[in-house]
């Protein structure tokens, strides 16, 4: 994403998130065990899912960060439904700091009905988020979502928890949240970073096209964040558990970059025990991973670069979906198919309308790493 301005950092960061550990775990115990009470199944062998979050729909303007990313989320929506994937949304779909409901509704005919023909299978789940956070009310679900989705019943959750198995062999549990839990933005000064990012942000937004996502931007908060959420699930038996909210994609508990730079430097260090004749395959890769490490880097600010990776050796246990509101109208998300985890992108390298598999391991595999 593009870098922010000084008058975007200093606005954003009224809106940011404050959280300790203390109640970022609590919160996460307190989500696991309302999850526990309608547990979900999922069949390696025959389910399908894709597992987007963070849209951030608007209201077709400036201030818009899905604007540039609608035409990919369309056709990826596209390409699942006809694949037979079951789609979970896992909240702030919807941008309801900034805009009005009935303005982001009425703007967003299009990604409302292609999610619609997942609900009317019976393929669709949606998780609320801090941005979204009225959908956790079933009355304002009823009155303001519902007719959007049909006459199914549509329920809006804040955990869903997917027993993993693999035909009759029990694998382990799969946590889905939004990724917010334990954030100190309650009371007044939730009132206030609305009012900011309402009254203030959104006008400049308009007249500016700046950027505003604190988590996405702000690369303490965001590794911060990841760190308590992973000592937390690493802690708990056989549990995976996939977020969204930082906006920052994770794979097997480290960010992209870190798995660039891990694979890149086993790739060369493999390049150099081969004879000649051999390493033509693995320089074409050395040069794949060093292309897409030069790319994500060239998104990043110094300090990005400069911070250390907070996790060493981690054990592969927390994932995240990354966003749907990247500026260059790319998204990413996570698939569970075919008896792997993905990270993916939309589009592909030559911006072709289709996924770019960016990480991928066996959900069995995983889950034998796990407690």
């Amino acid at each position: 994403m593009a870098k922010q301005n000084f008058i975007a950092k200093a606005l954003c960061s009224l809106g940011g998130d404050t959280f300790t550990k203390e109640g970022t775990h609590a919160s996460l115990e307190r989500v696991f065990r309302d999850a526990k009470e309608s547990t979900f199944h999922l069949d390696l062998q025959t389910d399908k899912w894709i597992l987007f979050s963070d849209l951030h729909k608007g209201g077709k303007n400036r201030a818009d960060d899905f604007g540039p990313c609608e035409v990919n989320y369309l056709t990826a929506l596209d390409h699942y439904f006809e694949q037979g994937y079951s789609l979970c949304v896992m909240g702030d779909a919807e941008e309801l700091w900034e805009e009005f409901p009935r303005t982001v509704i009425g703007h967003n005919s299009a990604s409302f009905t292609a999610e619609k023909r997942f609900h009317d299978k019976g393929r669709y789940m949606r998780l609320w988020g801090n941005h979204d956070e009225i959908w956790g009310n079933p009355t304002t679900v009823r009155n303001l979502l519902q007719p959007l989705y049909g006459h199914k019943h549509l329920a809006v959750l804040e955990s869903i928890l997917l027993e993993a198995r693999n035909g009759n062999e029990k694998l382990g549990n799969i946590l889905l949240i939004h990724g917010h839990q334990g954030t100190q933005n309650e009371g007044s000064n939730t009132k206030f970073s609305k009012w900011v990012l309402h009254n203030i942000w959104r006008p400049l937004q308009i007249l500016t096209g700046f950027s505003c996502n604190t988590p996405a931007t702000d690369w303490k908060l965001r590794r911060a964040r990841d760190v308590m959420i992973y000592e937390w699930v690493e802690k708990q038996t056989g549990l995976l558990l996939i977020s969204g909210h930082t906006h920052a994609p994770v794979f097997e508990s480290l960010t992209y970059r870190a798995r660039l730079i891990t694979e890149l430097s086993t790739t060369r260090t493999n390049l150099e025990a081969l004879p000649e004749e051999q390493q033509g395959n693995v320089k074409e890769k050395i040069d794949r991973l060093s292309s897409n490490l030069q790319t994500l880097e060239g998104t990043m600010s110094t300090e990005e670069k400069l911070e250390p990776e907070p996790l060493e050796n981690p054990i592969p246990c927390y994932f995240n979906t990354g966003c749907c509101a990247f500026e260059d109208g790319d998204i990413t998300g996570i698939e569970i198919a075919d008896g792997e985890i993905r990270l993916v992108r939309w589009p592909d390298d030559d911006g072709g309308p289709r996924q770019k598999v960016l990480q991928s391991e066996s959900l069995i595999k995983v889950f034998q790493q796990l407690h």
